[in-house]
Parts: C-alpha cells; structure tokens; sequence
C-alpha cells in the first residue's frame, strides 16, 4: 500500500450548469430566487450587527444586462475565495446560519450560470476598508481582483444575458419573478430603469399580519389564486415556526388533482406543493405558508420530510380541527356549506377522528336510495336502516328496497364504509346493518304456484340463459312495474368473468377454466309473477318469440342495475330486437 497515492475529484463545470438547469432546477427563473435570497441573507447579517439597520435590494436594467445591488454584510477578497470559488461551501457560519437565514448549500450562485456567460460579483465588506471583484465563468475559471472602494458596503452581481435567455432579463419579467419569489421578505425593493425608480416590495405581506381583517385576507386570495373562496383562517406551528393562512375552496375538488398552495421557507417562496406538510384530507383548502424552522431540499423545491416536518404536520391538523369545530360554535351556516362541498374530505377526517365525529355526524351527507340526505335526516326517518360498500350492489338494491321501506346508504365511496362502521358503534339506538342483493332476493314473496307452468317456465327460461352465465328464479315483489331484475353478488359477478373469458379464444381460456370452484355461485335473472309481462311470457309457447324476450328482459335487467354490458350481450339484444320485427310483435316490446 506505499505506492498508493490520494487524487482529488475535478468537478466539470459545464456538466454542472447543465446538472443545474435540466435536473436540480425546475425553471432558469430560479437565479432571480437565489440572488434575492442571498441578498437578503447578507442584510440579515448585518442587522445582526446593526440592530436598526434598514436593508435594501436594488435591480439596476442596461442593455441586455442587469446589476443585483444589496446593501448587506459584503465580501472581503479572503470571503471570495472561500466561498465564492468552492462550490458547495456556504457563506453561511454561525448561529445565524440555520436560525435567520435562506441559503444553505452554496451552489445558488451558479444557477446564474444558467442564463449568463459569466457572474461578475463586486463587493465591499462591512469589515475592511477594501473591496473586490470576482469573475466566474461557466468554463470553470474564475478571476480575482482588488479594485477601487465602492461607494456603499455591499454586494452587487452583474449579469448578461445569453441570446436565449435574454426575455428574461426585462424588466417586466424580472418584476414579476421578484414577486413570484420574493413576496414576503422582509426588504425593500426597487426596479431602476433609465433613472426611474419603482418600490415593488416593502415586506408587509397582509397573509402574515396577524391583525388582518377576513375581508381583505379573502381578497388577497382572490388576487393570488383568481378565486373567491367561502373562508379564510390562520395557520401556526410552533414546532416548524410556521405562520399563514388557509383558504376554503367554493367548489368540489379532485383527490388526484395536484393541490396548488404558496409554500415560502424564510419568507422566499419555495414550490407550491405541500404533500408532506399538509394530511391528504386538507385537500379542500389553498394556503399560503410560512417557515423559519423547516428544511429545503438541496434544490429548494421542496421540504426535507424529517422530524420536525412530522411534528408540524401534527400541529397544522390540528388547527383546521381547530377551525371547523369553532366553525360548530360560532358559524353553522359556513360549515354546513363547507361539509355540503367537501364532504368526502370531512369524512375521511370523522373516520379517523372520534372527536370529529362526534361533532359532524349529523352534518355528513350520504346517498341513499331516497336521495342525498344528512345522517341527522337518517336518523330522524328511521330508527333501522342498511348501507352497501358495493356501488354495483347498491344499484341493485337501490330500487327494489325502496318499495319495501328500506332505507340503504351507498357506502361505496372512500372512507364511508369506516365511518358507518364508527357511526353504529356509536349510536345504540339505532340499527345499521349490512346488506347484499341476495338478502333482498330471500325476502321476496315465493310464486303462487297453481301448475306446473313456473316450473317449466324456469326450466324453459335457464336453457336461453345459460349461455349467459345466469339462472331464473319466479318470486312476487314491489314495484309490479319491474319485470326482473338481476342480481349477483361480487363473488357471482366474478364467476361469470371467467366463464366469458374462457369461451373465447383467450389464451389462458384453459387456466381460466381450473381457477372455476366447484360450487359456483351463479348471478339470478328473478321475474316477478305480479308483473303483466311477465304473467303472459309464462304462457307463451312460440319459442322463438319465448326466447327473444328472455334475452331482452336479461340486457334490461343489467340495464337497471347499472351494469356494464358487453359485445355478446349486446348482439343478443339486437337480435332479439330484430326477432320482434320479424314476427310482428312489437306489443309485446317491455317498457324502458
């Protein structure tokens, strides 16, 4: 191991530019992101010095160019050398360095690089009476050089826009990524072009003043995210020292939609995107957000998910706990809006949350096969009713258990069957109980059975039913308008997938087969006796007319249960159809 010997890495720096802007940094916009935060980093220094200190930045325009002045700490030559030619290696020391300010791993500065040739950084330090220039360029070379002592203490970067990037070097472009980013810093700053000045930040954002009034947070949010929302309350953590608001959206929202907030990380903007920091069943909100504690990723982007990440999370739940039972007390009219929009976000907290159930439970709206109704209206119609977590048995049900006075919930949707669940354990004075289509079947009335005509009808009925995966049941039930409906069950419903399956020319048709069980449960075609149609089909001897209106009261059926029918259903229906008008018997034609 003598002959070993110790290599440094050399660092390329164009494969670093283009690391920066295709991988790292989402937008080449981001170094109107980093000259502000550093520029503000470096007035933080110095009022950590000169406690009543008033920071400015300064946009200077020139041709195709512009000058980034700050007023802060400034760099001495020896600062220059070690933080400005080091990549990686932050200028950021001390206590202040995770307490106050922005930056942290120092490569901000090359994002620069992205849009310019080179960075010319010239600065004068709070410290020594000298001050410096520094050249960097994309080539991975840099200068530096002692010049005459500028005027004021400071930094300023010089830029000059490549050919593509130079739209971005105007001054209305620049404004309003300075307001993009830098909305909320504590800094003034101004745009100076051709000797005129304009203010664009004075560090007062209203979403962060405590004293604000509701009317114009609501029209702060309107301005930010060109919508009206229904409400507006604070935001706080004290782990994450967090501050912001959050904003009721007036409409329903998609879960999968991805949810637009203004997340800032020391008053900069950071990504507009809070996965990590906000519960998923907050999705009815947009919130502006505030950190002093929280951590970037090494692209600024978005949060570290750590410790303190999780700790806030648990802190900002329970400010909108916080804010919808208050809503409980003091604003009922705004919460029944609010749980009559964004239920499904409302219950997936109640599920998981007896505290939260225990106030909503009567304001929750569910569908029922008598409507939409609150569970406070369930509660006052019945004293016993039923809920499915089977949107395809609800629809069978729905109809049919509506004319014996059942009352069913569909408690298909995410969440709902938990929260039934809860809410029965809760209420022992109420019945809640489960059902399937099957117990709906057992609870019709038996065929009055004068002859052997039903049995034939049956036997005549699963013969044409039988190349459908289906047998035929007779029982008398309400409405008498329903002529029969189709009922199977998830296990049924399966079934009768493979058995399609295997009859066709699919290659695993024979795998298919073996995975049948050997006690199949079969989907039923039951007719109800009570209906006229069907009292004239039991004595019908044509068979050819006896068959087209089993296959067309078979596809009706699916129809009414909402099921999803296929090419071969399809086919049989149109040509029992076509049978119809062959044979003249279109009176015969069952109602839709």
């Amino acid at each position: 191991m003598e002959n070993q010997k110790q290599y440094q890495f050399q660092v390329n720096m164009k494969g670093m530019i283009e690391l920066l802007s295709e991988h790292i940094y989402s937008s080449p916009t981001v170094f109107i992101r980093e000259l502000l935060q550093n520029g503000m980093d470096a007035v933080t220094m110095r009022k950590g010095i000169v406690t009543d200190f008033q920071g400015k930045i300064d946009i200077t325009f020139s041709d195709g160019g512009l000058v980034f002045q700050d007023n802060g700490i400034g760099l001495t030559a020896d600062d220059v050398h070690q933080f400005l030619s080091v990549i990686g290696q932050s200028s950021k020391r001390g206590d202040l360095a995770d307490k106050d300010l922005i930056g942290k791993f120092g490569i901000g500065l090359l994002s620069c690089l992205v849009v310019s040739e080179e960075i010319v950084v010239e600065s004068r330090s709070l410290y020594k009476e000298e001050s410096v220039r520094w050249v960097g360029r994309a080539d991975g070379t840099y200068e530096v050089e002692m010049i005459d002592l500028l005027p004021e203490v400071g930094t300023r970067v010089i830029l000059q826009a490549k050919k593509a990037w130079k739209s971005l070097f105007k001054k209305a472009e620049i404004k309003e990524n300075i307001l993009f980013y830098g909305s909320a810093l504590p800094i003034e700053v101004n745009l100076i072009e051709g000797g005129e000045v304009e203010q664009i930040l004075d560090g007062n954002p209203i979403w962060l003043d405590s004293e604000a009034s509701k009317e114009d947070l609501l029209a702060y949010g309107k301005k930010v995210f060109k919508t009206k929302f229904i409400d507006v309350f604070h935001l706080h953590s004290e782990v994450g020292e967090v501050q912001g608001v959050a904003y009721v959206i007036p409409n329903k929202v998609n879960t999968t939609t991805t949810k637009e907030h203004k997340i800032f990380l020391k008053r900069m903007y950071l990504c507009d995107h809070a996965s990590n920091l906000l519960p998923e069943w907050t999705s009815f909100v947009r919130c502006i957000i505030n950190s002093n504690a929280l951590q970037p990723t090494a692209s600024r982007e978005s949060l570290m998910n750590n410790t303190i990440l999780q700790e806030t999370r648990k802190e900002l739940t329970a400010n909108f706990k916080d804010y919808l039972k208050l809503l409980s007390i003091t604003d009922i009219e705004t919460l029944e809006r609010i749980i009559a929009i964004h239920h499904m976000f409302i219950k997936s907290l109640a599920a998981s949350d007896m505290e939260i159930m225990n106030l909503f439970e009567d304001y929750l709206p569910f569908e029922t096969n008598q409507g939409q109704m609150t569970f406070g209206e369930i509660k006052e119609s019945t004293s016993h009713f039923y809920y499915t977590p089977s949107l395809d048995d609800f629809r069978q049900i729905r109809r049919i258990a509506g004319s014996q006075k059942k009352l069913v919930i569909n408690a298909a949707y995410s969440y709902e069957t938990e929260l039934i669940e809860k809410i029965k354990r809760n209420n022992s004075a109420i019945q809640i109980d489960k059902i399937v289509p099957n117990d709906i079947l057992q609870e019709f009335e038996g065929a009055v059975v004068a002859d052997d005509r039903i049995e034939k009808f049956v036997e005549r009925a699963n013969k044409i039913l039988k190349k459908h995966y289906c047998k035929a049941e007779v029982k008398r039930f309400e409405p008498k308008d329903t002529t029969a409906i189709y009922i199977a069950n998830e296990e049924a419903l399966a079934s009768k997938n493979i058995q399609s399956l295997s009859q066709t020319s699919n290659p695993f048709a024979a795998t298919l087969q073996h995975l049948k069980k050997k006690e199949e449960v079969i989907p039923v075609l039951c007719f109800n006796q009570q209906n006229d149609l069907v009292e004239r089909l039991v004595v019908i001897d044509d068979q050819e007319l006896f068959e087209a209106l089993i296959n067309v009261l078979y596809v009706q059926a699916l129809m009414l249960g909402g099921y999803t029918i296929n090419k071969r259903e399809m086919d049989t229906f149109n040509d029992a159809l076509y049978q119809f008008m062959i044979l003249g018997m279109s009176n015969f034609l069952p109602k839709f």
